[in-house]
């Protein structure tokens, strides 16, 4: 058998034909041949992508593309024009969005200036709007374009308030005159705000209230320099007033300051002259300082007041002397009834205990007392000076409706000594009155009286002389009749009227009307004439105490003998 060269490989016999092939140069064959098919396969796809890489990263020179489009790398991204040109130093809208490119094309990011404004843009370059706070830096408010605001701004139904600078106020800021509170989100105040240790309140609008300002339905009072609530004394308009620690007014009540007393009223102001607290009557001085203990004078009168500043009433021993003083804490004077014994007290208050003797000396003369009913009127000032001229008086049974209509003649006739005496507030009959009707009657002209005088009646006469046991029972006072009646509302005749009195013997009490005008003429001549034949003419508490008669409540009295 044939053995073939070592050196020749792959010998056949193909289809008839020998075939002898290198072994070595076959491999080399077949590898060149795989590098060259992977050379035609990767080779322009590299290239290409060598290209295209070259021409995104194109800067400033022209364009191999001819399309629009962004180009990226480390330092951002720019927008190229199909023809090169590159987007610098503006806005510019690209695909529908507004970006701004500075002076190497980069789309701009964070706050921007541009022709005086200041704009902030997102992360994507596009601007921002509503509320932001970059990095480090405040809140701002953006408008849609991204330029901060300014001013008052309403988000979410709460105000704002943004400095010049765009940022975010908090904490007090004042704003055209005006302080407001902005809390720590920004957000504007209203109500009741506590800060520092005092309270402030915000009215609806945010603003800082000063002065005087009324809070469901209390009032308080802040501070006019910074707003802040006061509390304890405080003086506004030169009056004092006190704020409880709440902050709210006083009213109705009794403060001390510096060692003094004041009584605060419905206003809150401290008030003067008599208060009533607890059925007590107190006086305040002119500065609203509760009066201590001693004599005051008020509107001509005079009380004597305990050390807790209330007034004394009944009987007050000062020293060696006695003194009287009324219901209302007055001092009397004159001829007084205490529990059925009548005393005498000089003009200055003090007692005579003398005076039984002076009185009956007195009552050795003839007495009467002078009484006019239904005013007073237009002529009762003319009748009181008459009165005063011949050192006469009287005694005037008032009606309560017209008290009110002569308050100076009703001062006179207190003044001059003479008695205010009741006559029902409206001439009505008391007989046809049940209890609390007696008792409105009478009472509403006491209080008439006293609103004043600073006190009520002393006697009443019932309309038309009537009267029942309903009416002694309610009436409360001495009920005065007469016993010269001179039918002067009758006969309207200043003649007829002084011939009934003339006819008057001593203790007569006689009946006169001072609401007519011929009843005055008739005065002027009846108290010369009385005085003349040597009458006396007092009231009728002085003449019954003359007489050593007891006035008691709802005892009818006609002659005083």
């Amino acid at each position: 058998m044939n053995v073939p060269d070592q050196t020749m490989i792959g010998h056949m016999n193909y289809k008839g034909v020998n075939v002898m092939k290198n072994k070595k140069k076959t491999a080399g064959i077949l590898l060149l041949t795989c590098i060259l098919g992977a050379v035609l396969i990767f080779v322009p796809k590299y290239i290409f992508s060598a290209v295209k890489a070259s021409m995104d990263t194109y800067n400033n020179k022209k364009e191999a593309l001819k399309e629009d489009h962004w180009v990226y790398n480390d330092s951002g991204r720019k927008f190229v024009y199909h023809d090169g040109v590159v987007i610098e130093n503006t806005w510019r809208e690209v695909d529908g969005t507004r970006y701004y490119f500075d002076d190497e094309g980069y789309v701009k990011t964070g706050w921007v200036t541009d022709k005086g404004k200041r704009y902030y843009l997102k992360e994507n370059g596009t601007p921002a709007s509503g509320w932001v706070q970059p990095e480090g830096e405040s809140w701002y408010y953006l408008d849609e374009s991204g330029v901060p605001k300014t001013g008052w701004v309403k988000n979410d139904e709460k105000w704002y308030y943004l400095k010049d600078d765009g940022t975010m106020a908090t904490g007090w800021i004042d704003v055209d005159g005006k302080s407001y509170y902005l809390q720590d989100d920004g957000s504007m105040a209203s109500g009741w705000v506590e800060r520092d240790g005092n309270r402030y309140y915000l009215d609806s609008s945010g603003s800082i209230s000063t002065g005087w300002k009324e809070i469901e339905d209390s009032w308080y009072y802040f501070r006019d320099e910074d707003g802040a609530m006061m509390i304890g004394w405080v003086t506004s308009d030169g009056t004092n007033f006190f704020l409880d620690s709440e902050g709210k007014m006083v009213t109705n009540s009794w403060e001390e300051k510096d060692g003094k007393k004041y009584y605060l009223g419905e206003d809150g102001k401290p008030q003067t002259g008599w208060v009533t607290m607890d059925g007590k009557k107190y006086y305040l001085k002119e500065d609203g300082t509760l009066a201590g203990k001693g004599w005051i004078e008020d509107n001509g009168k005079w009380y004597y007041l305990k050390s807790n500043g209330t007034a004394n009433t009944g009987w007050l021993q000062i020293g060696k002397d006695w003194y009287y003083l009324n219901k209302d804490g007055s001092m009397a004077t004159g001829w007084i009834t205490v529990d059925g014994k009548a005393y005498f007290l000089k003009d200055n208050g003090v007692w005579d205990s003398k005076a039984a003797a002076k009185t009956a000396a007195a009552g050795s003369g003839p007495m009467v007392a002078l009484t006019f009913d239904d005013g007073p009127g237009k002529y009762t000032e003319r009748i009181l000076d008459t009165l005063q001229a011949n050192g006469a008086k009287a005694t005037f049974f008032m009606l309560g409706k017209n008290v009110s209509n002569y308050p100076d003649a009703v001062k006179k006739m207190d003044s001059m000594g003479c008695e205010l005496a009741n006559h029902t507030y409206d001439h009505v009959s008391l007989d046809s009155l049940d209890a609390s009707g007696v008792q409105d009657e009478v009472g509403s002209t006491n209080s008439s009286i006293a609103a004043i005088t600073g006190h009520g009646a002393t006697l009443v006469r019932p309309p038309y002389g009537a009267y029942n046991s309903t009416t002694k029972s309610n009436v409360g006072l001495p009920m005065i009749l007469w016993s010269v009646d001179t039918l002067d509302w009758k006969t309207r005749d200043a003649q007829s009227t002084y011939d009934a009195v003339m006819a008057a013997q001593d203790g007569d009490v006689i009946l006169m009307h001072d609401i007519h005008g011929p009843t005055a003429d008739a005065v002027d001549m009846i108290v010369p004439a009385l005085k003349a034949k040597g009458f006396q003419m007092v009231t009728v508490s002085e003449l019954a105490a003359a007489k050593g008669i007891s006035l008691g409540e709802g005892i009818a009295y006609g002659a005083l003998r």
